[in-house]
């Protein structure tokens, strides 16, 4: 799905002339996401939420920044294809990212995340981005950075009638049933017709490091996405899109 309004396909001019407008950022990995689902799921299920949501308000100046697509991915680094940074490297480059839209005149920036490694990296380089911002102009708008995360917009009642007991928890979605219809409504021709095999793996409460491999599934997949459709998909779209809707005329009225 092509965005309407999206930096990179702009001209210098044009983006000079949007300075008023809400840059919008899909932050999402390079990581496995078991045999059917490409590995930049989670990128692509962001952008596709972008995408949507710059649809459904033409009325607003939403411009689609360039994805946040390499990220901080070590759980999954053990299986190919896996493109991990580590967290201070994507702490910086936030940190640069931010900086230089705010050193051109943007003050609006929303991220929409769907990668939950990377929340706290990314936060922490806004949070830098913005100090900056205030020293250098000091008596100017600093600048407001809004991080959402797509999950946190499902609500249960709509978890309830997909899921009723077996709901596995959103950590252990992975590559799993959400994720999978998400792709089958956004990305359909990219879903593989591809065996699942086994999802089993250790679950403890507490961190060990470096992260043992009966922590991971042999699969890739940390539920099963047994049960995924695009219809699934549209339902959790439509839900999330009017989550966002909502951040957008609440927090850039």
């Amino acid at each position: 799905m092509m965005p309407q309004l999206s930096w990179e396909y702009l001209t210098w001019p044009e983006i000079a002339g949007l300075r008023d407008g809400i840059l919008v950022f899909a932050s999402g990995s390079i990581e496995q996401h078991g045999p059917r689902l490409p590995v930049a799921t989670d990128t692509l299920t962001s952008q596709g939420f972008v995408g949507l949501l710059q649809a459904s308000m033409p009325q607003r100046k939403l411009i689609a920044a360039p994805p946040i697509t390499y990220t901080y991915a070590k759980l999954n680094s053990a299986y190919p294809g896996t493109i991990n940074l580590n967290g201070a490297t994507l702490l910086g480059m936030t940190r640069d990212i931010l900086a230089d839209v705010f050193r051109q005149g943007f003050r609006n920036v929303l991220f929409v995340n769907g990668h939950m490694e990377s929340v706290a990296f990314i936060m922490e380089g806004a949070e830098l981005a913005l100090d900056e911002c205030r020293r250098e102009h000091p008596d100017g708008s600093p600048g407001k950075v809004v991080f959402a995360n797509w999950w946190e917009f499902v609500p249960d009642r709509l978890i309830d009638e997909v899921f009723g007991s077996k709901w596995p928890g959103w950590e252990a979605e992975h590559a799993a049933l959400t994720e999978t219809s998400l792709m089958l409504y956004l990305r359909p021709e990219l879903v593989r017709e591809a065996p699942v095999g086994p999802s089993d793996y250790d679950r403890f409460p507490y961190r060990v490091l470096p992260w043992p491999e009966r922590s991971r599934p042999a699969s890739g997949c940390y539920a099963d996405p047994a049960g995924a459709s695009a219809e699934i998909g549209r339902r959790l779209a439509e839900a999330v899109v009017a989550g966002l809707r909502r951040v957008v005329e609440t927090e850039f009225s």
